[in-house]
């Protein structure tokens, strides 16, 4: 079951979020083409401890899909601070997925004292990834790539080793991928890939000041670990956590991947 969807609506745009738990505010930023109900495992996990939010990206999800010229890095980056000046968030931490680890990076650097502790998640860091999003959003193949990907992206996504295995709880994450992506519209997937291909964050990392967990999947498909670990090597004190699964460790090793999160949000002060 997932949290209540709440909406509201900011800078014009009808959004969803849910929210669960009581404690510190936690900020989830999901990844391209997903929504915020990809972080239901992990609020159940931590809403003892946290106040976890849980959005929806303008273009996914439950939100509004903007016109196409609506979409670029700066303009989530905007919007997801005037989100948690909305909400009344008091500097939260900040966790992010993939296109999320992106925008919780770039958060940390123009909104400087904005983010508590950050932690992202095979994040992109260059606007590079194993695929072309060049190729991907600009050619006429685009639309057919995009059909296909809605069955083939939950593979894409997954742990690879565990393919085989086909048990209840990972046709419900499959399923919840599939309505995901199909929530999506081509414009908003197509131009978020664009916004992706052309934010560059590697010159600007040394300038995220809050304290900072990066975790990786060694057999990530999606997005490479040196991403990653360019973050981890860049930002000052950062740390780095290395599990064997792929690019959604809140899906594979959920476990784990709580432990790490609990462990580097608990602590009170951070060197």
């Amino acid at each position: 079951m997932y949290s209540p969807l709440q909406t509201t609506t900011l800078n014009g745009l009808k959004i969803g979020y849910r929210v669960q738990g009581h404690g510190p505010d936690v900020l989830l930023l999901h990844g391209w083409a997903s929504s915020g109900r990809m972080w239901q495992v992990m609020m159940n996990a931590l809403a003892p401890r946290f106040r976890l939010w849980a959005l929806d990206l303008p273009g996914f999800g439950d939100s509004q899909k903007p016109d196409h010229d609506w979409y670029s890095i700066p303009n989530y980056v905007r919007f997801v601070n005037d989100f948690i000046t909305a909400m009344g968030l008091q500097q939260p931490d900040v966790i992010g997925h993939s296109m999320g680890g992106l925008l919780a990076f770039d958060l940390a650097i123009q909104q400087p004292g904005t983010v508590r502790r950050l932690i992202a998640i095979n994040p992109v860091v260059t606007g590079r990834t194993h695929l072309d999003l060049h190729l991907l959003s600009r050619t006429p193949l685009s639309r057919s790539m995009m059909k296909l990907g809605r069955w083939v992206w939950p593979l894409a996504t997954s742990d690879w080793p565990d393919w085989v295995r086909w048990d209840g709880l990972r046709s419900v994450h499959s399923r919840r991928i599939r309505e995901d992506w199909g929530k999506a519209t081509l414009e908003s997937a197509l131009s978020t890939l664009r916004a992706i291909a052309r934010r560059d964050l590697s010159s600007h990392l040394p300038r995220v000041a809050a304290p900072t967990l990066v975790i990786l999947g060694n057999r990530d498909l999606t997005a490479p670990n040196a991403e990653g670990r360019l973050a981890a090597r860049s930002i000052p004190g950062a740390r780095l956590a290395v599990l064997p699964t792929g690019h959604l460790p809140t899906d594979d090793v959920p476990d784990q991947t709580h432990a790490l999160v609990d462990e580097f949000l608990a602590v009170k002060e951070l060197a």
